[in-house]
């Protein structure tokens, strides 16, 4: 990935994330349902977005790791460990699962966290150069679009200023475009700003 395309991804997540405001209140919110449609774009750009991550012909194998290892967690995190295969119940929001307390695999999935956990915090302590990455010439600009997907989904999953129908709606797709900019920086960081990192 160049740093134009870069720069044009990042400028096209800006103006995603300020029409997520209005959307917000003109789409419909089964769209925004635990196991609807926003919520399974998640876990699809997710996934092919850690396997291109994978994928990049780069020095940087350990970042790469540890980015695609991270997306990966998020999937988990997004399918709520399991518990979205065995709804409950279904209200105006959407569906209700069953309570992690009462999950019958409910202990497997802390250990399998824990050490995964512990996994990519070593990795990242041993392999990934962060006080560089830190310092990248185009960091700002992919965090700044995390930043922003971040306070508005905080604020959608609040219900502040927005109420909870609209809120949840602007929450599932701020999360999109947070999880949609994580590949596409780790991309370019493995190609463009590789050198600097091993410098």
């Amino acid at each position: 990935m160049t740093a134009t395309q870069y720069q044009i991804f990042t400028g096209f997540a800006f103006a995603a994330e300020i029409l997520s405001v209005p959307l917000a209140f003109v789409l419909p919110v089964e769209l925004s349902f635990e196991n609807g449609l926003i919520e399974n774009a998640q876990i699809v750009v997710l996934i092919v977005g850690a396997l291109w991550v994978l994928n990049v012909s780069s020095p940087l194998k350990w970042f790469q790791r540890f980015f695609a290892a991270g997306m990966f967690l998020i999937v988990f995190r997004e399918l709520s460990w399991g518990r979205v295969f065995f709804p409950v119940s279904m209200e105006t929001l959407g569906s209700v699962f069953i309570d992690m307390a009462h999950f019958k695999y409910g202990t497997e999935v802390h250990v399998a966290m824990v050490a995964y956990v512990a996994a990519m915090i070593f990795i990242l302590i041993r392999f990934v150069p962060v006080k560089k990455i830190l310092r990248g010439s185009q960091l700002s600009a992919a965090l700044a679009v995390m930043i922003v997907a971040f306070i508005f989904s905080s604020l959608g999953d609040s219900g502040l200023f927005f109420g909870k129908t609209c809120g949840q709606i602007l929450e599932e797709l701020n999360e999109l475009i947070f999880y949609s900019t994580l590949p596409v920086a780790a991309v370019y960081y493995c190609g463009a700003e590789a050198e600097n990192f091993l410098r």
